[in-house]
């Protein structure tokens, strides 16, 4: 071994960690071809609210978010785990704060600031725990499984899948048209390729239904659009303009230059914005980092996992760059795992995954042409990941099952996660006041419950009738 290589192995404990530099690379390559996905996928939802002319933008913005990220939590931390901008967060912040509540998409990337200032704070002064604590189980798995049932939505609708309905909120598309075929095959392909154990399902899905498309746009006049959205690679708005470019840093500093003040009225949605955030934030990245330390081998019997208070550090840092830097909440991808199985145990790992997403920021206009069509099962992948932790709720007791069932439907069918957690707050804590169990409800409990419900009478503008 090298001096350089003896070098790199002693800052990363590589072979402490039972590992060596050639299987963390490997690693790293097989982490980013695994959520390589968001490059397409993140700028195509955030340019709902942001504007179809800034997806140059957005991509380079959610690389550069990335890029910085994963540097920091290999070089840092020394975790071995990959970040990117979160989905989920990233439709509430297109769909639901900036679409759905009035913002515009720059005072969204000062919510998405706030809450990671919010979070490191939390985070250094040992607060997160103690609130992490204070949440229902119930609700953290509910908020969980949510977010998979909103962003399947999401995906079906940007696909065509589903349509707005007269008689009923949604209903099926026009499954006749090429667009929406491809959008079924997308899925077909990347569910096969999953219920086959293929760590690589999502990226082959992705390849194969842009070659699909674009034979179709180019040889046989395939051209759908659905909602407002090209489903065809390679026709209309989803032409190819080329291979490489330079990067567009349009966005970075945005959320400071084009910040402006907003109407009073949106206060309370700006408070409960930011409160959602972090709370999603830190259910979402403290399940990931427990779960990726488990299965890379580097907790103890007592459950404490090693560098674990460093990444979470690093989350949240990468939240407040990647705000700078134009694009939504970062957070731990649970896509690491497929590193981690062929052998990554160390920060390595993260830093090969982020040099890698640096190189990806010189191909945008190649993804211009990845459509909803081609990135459908990526999120209907998404969904099943995080909807499986149902399995954990407590189906018997009512208070559970009602908290549960609010929750997850609200936040899909209203399209709002604020909404959805909100209500779901709303009625555990009813459930366990009628139920004479007020002396259980948390402190932390019932202050959100008192903002949200203050957030659903400004908002709405409840007031009793006489």
């Amino acid at each position: 071994m090298s001096d350089f290589a003896s070098k790199i192995d002693e800052f990363f404990h590589i072979s402490e960690r039972g590992s060596d530099i050639r299987t963390e690379l490997k690693g790293g390559l097989i982490t980013f071809l695994a959520m390589f996905y968001i490059m397409a996928v993140n700028p195509t939802i955030l340019s709902a609210a942001a504007g179809e002319e800034l997806f140059s933008q957005l991509v380079t913005a959610t690389a550069l978010a990335s890029f910085f990220s994963c540097m920091l939590m290999g070089l840092y931390a020394k975790f071995p785990v990959a970040l990117a901008p979160g989905m989920g967060i990233n439709a509430m912040i297109a769909y639901t704060i900036v679409l759905g509540m009035g913002f515009t998409y720059y005072q969204a990337l000062f919510v998405v600031l706030i809450s990671g200032i919010l979070f490191f704070i939390l985070t250094v002064s040992g607060v997160r725990s103690k609130i992490l604590s204070s949440i229902p189980v119930v609700i953290r798995l509910a908020i969980t499984a949510g977010i998979g049932f909103f962003i399947v939505i999401v995906g079906l609708y940007n696909a065509g899948i589903v349509i707005q309905a007269d008689g009923s909120a949604l209903k099926l598309g026009d499954l006749a048209t090429p667009g929406v075929c491809l959008s079924l095959l997308c899925i077909a392909i990347t569910l096969t390729l999953w219920f086959k154990n293929r760590w690589g399902a999502v990226l082959v899905g992705i390849i194969i239904t842009i070659a699909i498309g674009y034979i179709g746009g180019a040889f046989f006049g395939w051209d759908t659009v659905a909602n407002g959205a090209q489903l065809i690679p390679g026709v209309g708005t989803a032409s190819i303009t080329g291979v490489f470019n330079a990067p567009d840093f349009g966005l970075f500093g945005s959320v400071f230059s084009e910040m402006s003040g907003f109407d009073s009225t949106l206060i309370p949605a700006f408070i409960v914005s930011i409160l959602t955030l972090v709370v999603v934030d830190m259910f979402d990245t403290t399940g990931t980092l427990m779960g990726i330390g488990q299965a890379a081998g580097i907790m103890d019997k007592d459950g404490n996992i090693d560098g674990i208070e460093k990444a979470l550090r690093v989350d949240s840092i990468g939240t407040m760059f990647g705000s700078v830097a134009g694009t939504t909440t970062t957070t731990s991808f649970i896509e690491s795992t497929t590193g981690i199985d062929a052998g990554a145990k160390t920060g390595l790992m993260a830093v090969t995954v982020g040099i890698l997403f640096l190189i990806a920021m010189f191909f945008t206009p190649v993804f211009s042409i990845i459509t909803p069509a081609c990135t459908v099962g990526a999120l209907f992948m998404v969904g099943l990941m995080m909807i499986r932790s149902v399995k954990d709720i407590d189906w018997v007791d009512p208070i559970c099952i009602a908290t549960a069932f609010v929750t997850i439907f609200m936040m899909g069918l209203s399209g709002s996660i604020t909404d959805g957690i909100g209500l779901g707050c709303l009625v555990y804590i009813l459930g366990m006041v009628v139920t004479g169990k007020r002396g259980e409800i948390s402190k932390a409990m019932l202050v959100l419950g008192l903002i949200f419900l203050a957030y659903f009478i400004l908002t709405f503008g409840i007031v009793p009738y006489m």
